[in-house]
């Protein structure tokens, strides 16, 4: 068995539908929480906490931004006030990056404050960096945009 094939196997986690929450799993799910909670209170030094020095933020709306001060700004200025994150429920998926962290995907939707429902909903995928200090996102890809369709989406 080679090394490679054997490290997948020690670090493959069940299929996301398997209803097991894995270490991993659950080490992410709290991640994607405190990012978006500092996101969702105009907290742009805790949003921070969690965005790596050279991070690469992929949005097929608005481009590539790659200035971790502009994407605190914006939490602090642009989004402050204006609109939050709702995750969907049952969307996140991890996967291992042996030696790294992990990938991370799922779908989640931004509601306008006064708003009754989302304006609109999308993928996204994280790349998390596991170091001395913690775990940090090196990349963000936000893409799929589309109109909230009342319930959101998720993975079939």
């Amino acid at each position: 068995m080679s090394v490679l094939f054997a490290a997948a196997l020690m670090f493959a986690q069940p299929a996301p539908d398997a209803g097991v929450k894995t270490p991993l799993l659950e080490t992410v799910i709290a991640l994607d929480a405190r990012v978006f909670e500092a996101f969702n209170s105009c907290d742009g030094e805790g949003f921070g906490a969690y965005i790596a020095e050279g991070i690469e933020f992929y949005h097929d709306v608005d481009g590539l931004t790659l200035d971790r001060d502009a994407l605190i700004e914006a939490v602090n200025t642009s989004i402050c006030g204006n609109f939050q994150r709702q995750l969907t429920p049952g969307s996140i998926e991890v996967w291992p990056v042996p030696g790294y962290g992990a990938i991370q995907t799922g779908w989640h939707a931004f509601i306008n404050y006064g708003a009754d429902e989302p304006h609109g909903q999308w993928r996204f995928l994280h790349v998390w960096r596991q170091d001395a200090d913690g775990w940090k996102l090196t990349r963000i890809v936000s893409y799929d945009h589309g109109p909230f369709d009342g319930a959101g989406r998720a993975p079939d």
